[in-house]
Formats: structure tokens, sequence, C-alpha cells
């Protein structure tokens, strides 16, 4: 059962690896934290550099991971990073 697992887990990430590289090239990285019946648990992180303007709203973004993943996960949960501007 654990090679089921790791394999559809080894699907989800060649399916996300285009949005990966797309917001890692604005300084984010997409993660595969698990899948467990059906659900899989994404989190995007901001890393130093990251262009918090560049990022896709919340929802946009989970339309977008919806549509690749179809077919390989009935539910997608998303954890999107906590984005603070300076106050000018």
């Amino acid at each position: 059962m654990l090679y089921l697992r790791d394999a559809v887990i080894d699907h989800i990430e060649r399916a996300l690896e285009p949005i990966r590289n797309s917001l890692q090239a604005d300084g984010f990285d997409l993660q595969v934290e698990g899948f467990e019946n059906g659900v899989v648990f994404l989190i995007v992180s901001a890393g130093p550099e990251a262009c918090h303007d560049c990022l896709l709203p919340q929802e946009h973004l989970q339309l977008r991971l919806e549509d690749r993943l179809k077919g390989i996960a009935r539910v997608v949960r998303l954890h999107y990073p906590e984005i603070t501007k300076p106050s000018h």
C-alpha cells in the first residue's frame, strides 16, 4: 500500500512541475505535504527574495492546481504564505 501512495505522490509531483517552476521564478516554492484518501495537501512557501506582488491570489492558484490534479486527487488543500507588505 505504501508503494501505491508513493506512486501517487510521484504522479502529483510531476503534474505540479509547471506550476512549481512558475512559482519558483518569483521566489516561491510549492511542496506536497501529503496525500490521504484522495486529498492532497500542498504548501506555498515564500523565499527571502519572493515577489509578493507576483503571487496569484489564492483562489486563482487553487483553481489551477485543481485543474492540474483532476483525476489524481479529489480535493486540494492549499496552505498559502502570510503576505505582509511593508508600511510606508
